[in-house]
């Protein structure tokens, strides 16, 4: 089967990507030609327009019998709608299926009458499954849970013991008000790296430090220089911080992360990481505290991590079970 891939993250034809560690399949990447970015807020009208010629250029450039493969639910969305109108018969598959909330109204009026014609979604949380169902009035097995992979990095530095801090890294759903008042509890130091518009209203306590605009390295060494790592999450109805999480393990880094779709499909509480109930700064508190303070117990749930995202988490155990997703066209 012959798979034109959308993604926003792809500038070109010639990018690596997942793609190629599948087999039996050719794929053509069609070029995103905007600008991503991964942090904003939300999908302008602007971004909508980009989506939709991106579309459009796959319809183009594939037949009608050939597989559409996206990723992210606009691009998902906008192949379905345009595969309703023009009668395609090739299959499409929507990897990363995952939105921030699920919405009621006009949007979710919208988003069941186009999602029919998706063949399979890829969700990352096995909650998702029948969220997803429900939310879009579809059968479950339309729906896929796939790990989501990460291109594997060896960790190159230690926890800076002189100076020791808390790491909370990431934008979306983030539940920073727990946090803040669980390390304000403690007067642990504290490095948040977030855009400054997603603390707006919240009082930062002196021992916490904001950081934006970093990039992915820059990323990286914080969070093997931390002490511990903590993804507190808002978001109870869908997966949010993976990504976060999923490299801070990748690191052999002790996590803490809050229970919640995506965090569990991830962390065997007590044995790769910790998880604590959401909303609860008393709960994350005590946890923070125990592990402050037991250096032994933080390496044994980091080596642990790193030995779990290498064997389920990586790109190579995603295509693996891609390879199956995309076999049913073969």
């Amino acid at each position: 089967m012959k798979w034109h891939v959308l993604t926003p993250f792809l500038q070109s034809r010639h990018e690596a990507w997942m793609t190629e560690g599948l087999v039996r399949h050719e794929f053509n990447i069609v070029p995103a030609h905007y600008e991503h970015d991964p942090l904003r807020a939300r999908a302008t009208v602007g971004h909508w327009a980009d989506f939709v010629r991106q579309t459009a250029r796959a319809h183009r450039e594939s037949r009608r019998h050939e597989g559409l493969l996206t990723a992210f639910p606009p691009l998902a969305l906008t192949s379905a709608a345009l595969k309703r109108v023009t009668f395609r018969r090739g299959p499409l598959v929507a990897w990363t299926f995952n939105l921030g909330e699920l919405y009621g109204g006009l949007k979710q009026t919208l988003a069941r009458q186009v999602a029919g014609a998706v063949d399979v979604f890829v969700v990352h949380s096995r909650q998702e499954v029948a969220r997803y169902s429900a939310w879009l009035g579809l059968p479950e097995d339309r729906f896929h849970y796939v790990p989501l992979g990460r291109d594997l990095q060896a960790p190159w530095l230690d926890e800076d013991r002189e100076r020791p801090f808390v790491l909370a890294m990431g934008s979306a759903n983030r539940d920073w008000a727990t946090l803040l008042k669980a390390v304000e509890r403690l007067g642990l130091r504290t490095v948040i790296v977030t855009p400054p518009r997603t603390l707006k209203g919240l009082h930062l306590p002196p021992q916490v430090e904001l950081l934006s605009g970093l990039s992915l390295q820059e990323c990286r060494v914080l969070c093997q220089r931390a002490t511990l790592n903590v993804v507190p999450i808002a978001n109870l109805q869908t997966a949010s911080g993976q990504v976060a999480l999923t490299e801070a393990m990748m690191m052999g880094r002790a996590v803490v992360a809050t229970r919640c779709p995506g965090t569990e499909d991830i962390v065997r509480d007590g044995d790769t990481g910790c998880l604590v109930p959401a909303g609860d700064p008393g709960a994350l508190a005590e946890q923070l505290q125990a592990l402050w303070h037991d250096a032994p117990r933080r390496a044994r749930l980091g080596a642990a991590a790193r030995d779990h995202v290498q064997t389920h988490l990586s790109v190579a155990a995603e295509c693996a079970q891609m390879q199956a997703v995309l076999d049913r066209w073969a």
